[in-house]
C-alpha cells in the first residue's frame, strides 16, 4: 500500500534528489558518487552481538538524504538508500537467516507514522531476498531520544527497553538501522533476541560518524 501511494504522489510531484534537491531523481548519480564508505574508528562488539557492519560515513548529502526520510517523512527515499544497504550486505561473510528492523515503541511510531529502519529493511529483504521480520521484536519501554544523552545515559536508557514477543526467533538474525551511534539500542536488541534463543546476531546500519563524541 505505501509503494502504491509512493507511486501515485510521484506522478503529482516530481522525484527531487534527497541529498541536493535536484530533480528528477530521489537520489542522483552526484549524491551516490560523494557517499564516502565507512572506515572509521572499530566498532566495539559487545557480547550480545556477532558483528557490526556500517555503509557509510554520516555526513554531507547522505545526511541530509537521511534527515528527509526520518524528519520530512520523505518515506520514498527509503527505496535507493536501501538498495544501497542491500549491496553493503553483500560484502559481509555473514550467513543470514532473515533480517529485523530496531523497532520503535508504539507512541514514536504514531507521532511519526513509520519506521525509518523497517523501510530500509523492506528494501534490503526485497532484493537480498531473506525474510523480514517485524512484529515479535517489540520496544515495550518509552524511552528519551538517545541523541539528547551521552553514552552511559544511552545504555541506561535503553536498557530492558526489549523484548521478544513470539514464537522462538531464527537462529542468525541481521538487526537493521538507519544510523548507528554507540550501539546502545542494538546492544539491547541482541539482547532480547539472544534471550529468546538466537545464536548469533549482527547489526546492519546505513551511517556512522566518523567521530562519536561520546554519542
Amino acid at each position: 500500500m505505501h509503494r502504491l501511494i509512493d507511486q501515485f504522489l510521484a506522478l503529482l510531484l516530481p522525484d527531487r534528489c534527497a541529498g541536493c534537491g535536484r530533480a528528477g531523481t530521489l537520489l542522483c548519480d552526484r549524491c551516490r558518487a560523494s557517499f564516502v564508505a565507512y572506515t572509521g574508528e572499530p566498532i566495539r562488539v559487545a557480547d550480545d552481538l556477532t558483528d557490526v557492519g556500517v555503509a557509510f560515513v554520516f555526513e554531507g548529502p547522505l545526511r541530509h538524504a537521511l534527515h528527509q526520510l526520518k524528519y520530512r517523512r520523505v518515506r520514498r527515499v527509503a527505496r535507493p538508500l536501501g538498495a544501497l544497504l542491500a549491496t553493503h550486505l553483500r560484502t559481509l561473510p555473514w550467513p543470514l537467516d532473515a533480517l529485523a528492523p530496531i523497532p520503535l515503541h508504539r507512541q514514536r511510531l504514531a507521532e511519526r507514522g513509520f519506521n525509518q529502519a523497517e523501510l530500509l529493511a523492506r528494501e534490503v529483504a526485497a532484493i537480498s531476498g531473506l525474510p523480514l521480520i517485524v512484529g515479535p521484536l517489540m520496544r515495550v519501554k518509552a524511552t528519551r531520544q538517545q541523541a539528547l544523552l551521552d553514552t552511559p545515559g544511552r545504555i541506561e536508557n535503553v536498557a530492558n527497553a526489549f523484548i521478544w514477543n513470539g514464537t522462538p526467533p531464527p537462529a542468525r538474525i541481521a538487526l537493521v538501522d538507519d544510523v548507528l551511534t554507540t550501539g546502545a539500542t542494538v546492544n539491547a536488541c541482541a539482547r532480547a533476541l539472544r534471550i529468546a534463543g538466537t545464536r548469533e546476531v549482527y547489526a546492519l546500519a546505513l551511517a556512522r560518524s566518523h567521530r562519536q563524541h561520546s554519542r
